[in-house]
């Protein structure tokens, strides 16, 4: 056999023995495959592969260059570059990069919290402006696994399932992926040391984001740090989201839902890569590109935390489209009980023609939808309050003689409904607000249900809150409760 067929030969057996993660086989009593490397101490020497484990502390979002490759970008700490860093204070002194590159955009990580713990085997490392740069090549043989720091990942915790152990990756590349026993205490360690990391440093330094009150001003792409006030269902694929920063300026973006489904109100989010509208006349909007990326924090974020407690939200901006003749901003009309916070929105279209057939919602009485009000029943606002009999089930009119038969009042209104799901069939959907049992009782706030026939305080106010809820752009976010076929508002307030 000539040399050349014999160097064929040993390559295909190579390539035969060698596991999916591309790693060589090892020989039984052998000891651990990777030798993993502290990011400070990883050799400079190009064509050495470097393997790692790191927290990520910013990441571009996956997306397709020149070349027709995919490619991502992060920056990354472990405890290393913190101790060799002279200030040790967490800023953005304290980093290394980290770019993957790959054929398909699958094969690389999406980051969608700050936070996460990121594993890269056979990654090269060069110094790029001073600082580390970490290249990976995926469609070649290098590799990674994502490991979360809290207990449940970023889209675990919004319905997925637990991975069941903490030692197991919520996202890998390939097929498959390996793990030693020896890298458990990398993991315990690494993960450990990112809870405190981020409990004692804000990470994402002031010099890492522009306030959003400069944001007119920035020149070319900017990042942001500020907390969701409101998540928005524009349509099918987009929400709006309405930021808020410490600045005390309120922005709006959209973002597709597919590729940001992980976001909620109440979150305090990091933004990659966002421009300024100059175009918005109504509101102030920021403009996301291909590359950008919306993460969220770690539980443990000192930074977070602060910016959840110092965010509040003053609603001037719905105020200010209210009294508008026409709208061109959505306006939310109501809020919902903190306890649903991280129910996900549901569309009409789920709730009366899918609900037997989606396995995220069916089975479930408790859901949480957004819905526009194209009418409001009865007509006459005075109708609205009823006498209900308890023994009977039955509830009357307190019109004329018909109040003199006692019982208690309750609201009996059905809003009429359509959403960007159904917007385009002529069905209109029936959401209730019945107080016989309790259910919606908060729903017009301090408007307790009383006859309205002699109440003309009561009626006046409600009266406003049909024009409000009929006005065009208006909305209302509302929690459900699934009773016989029938959805029945509970635990949902108007605020304006």
């Amino acid at each position: 056999m000539s040399t050349a067929a014999k160097r064929g030969a040993s390559r295909v057996a190579e390539k035969k023995a060698a596991p999916k993660d591309g790693a060589p086989k090892r020989k039984r009593g052998e000891g651990q495959r990777y030798k993993y490397v502290e990011l400070s101490k990883a050799s400079l020497t190009q064509a050495e592969a470097q393997h790692f484990y790191a927290v990520v502390i910013d990441a571009t979002f996956p997306y397709k260059t020149n070349q027709d490759r995919y490619i991502c970008s992060l920056k990354i700490v472990d405890p290393s570059l913190y101790l060799k860093s002279q200030k040790g204070t967490g800023d953005a002194s304290d980093y290394a990069t980290l770019v993957l590159y790959a054929k398909r955009f699958e094969d690389l990580p999406i980051i969608h919290r700050i936070g996460d713990i990121i594993r890269v085997h056979r990654a090269t490392l060069r110094l790029y402006n001073g600082q580390r740069q970490f290249n990976a090549n995926i469609f070649y043989n290098s590799s990674w696994a994502l490991f979360s720091t809290d207990k449940k990942s970023a889209l675990q915790e919004i319905g997925g399932q637990d991975a069941g152990s903490d030692l197991v990756p919520f996202a890998f590349s390939g097929k498959h992926y390996t793990f030693e026993k020896t890298e458990a205490p990398l993991v315990q360690n690494i993960r450990k040391w990112a809870q405190q990391y981020f409990t004692q440093y804000n990470v994402i330094s002031s010099d890492m984001f522009a306030p959003l009150n400069k944001a007119q001003t920035q020149k070319g792409d900017f990042d942001v740090v500020a907390k969701i006030l409101q998540v928005f269902e524009l349509d099918e694929y987009t929400n709006e989201l309405k930021l808020k920063d410490q600045s005390g300026a309120t922005f709006f973006t959209l973002a597709l839902k597919l590729k940001f489904p992980h976001l909620r109100a109440g979150d305090a989010v990091r933004i990659r890569s966002a421009t300024y509208d100059e175009t918005s006349v109504q509101k102030k909007v920021i403009l996301l590109s291909h590359y950008s990326n919306i993460m969220t924090f770690i539980s443990p974020s000192k930074l977070a935390k602060e910016v959840k407690a110092k965010v509040t939200d003053d609603r001037s901006v719905e105020k200010a489209a209210l009294k508008q003749d026409v709208s061109l901003s959505a306006v939310v009309l109501t809020e919902i009980d903190k306890k649903h916070a991280n129910l996900p929105v549901h569309s009409l279209q789920d709730l009366f023609h899918n609900i037997d057939n989606d396995k995220e919602i069916s089975g479930k009485d408790t859901l949480r939808t957004q819905f526009f009000v194209s009418k409001i029943e009865p007509s006459d606002v005075k109708e609205w309050v009823k006498a209900y009999d308890r023994k009977t089930k039955k509830a009357t009119s307190l019109k004329g003689a018909a109040a003199a038969k006692g019982g208690e009042n309750i609201f009996q209104v059905q809003f009429l409904a359509k959403d960007a799901s159904t917007q385009l069939n002529s069905n209109t959907y029936r959401i209730l607000l019945y107080t016989h049992e309790g259910l919606g009782a908060g729903f017009f706030g301090a408007v307790k249900p009383d006859n309205l026939y002699k109440n003309n305080e009561a009626r006046k106010k409600l009266e406003e809150y049909a024009e409000v809820l009929t006005k065009f752009n208006s909305y209302v976010d509302a929690v459900v409760e699934r009773r016989n076929g029938f959805y029945f508002i509970k635990d949902t307030k108007i605020i304006f």
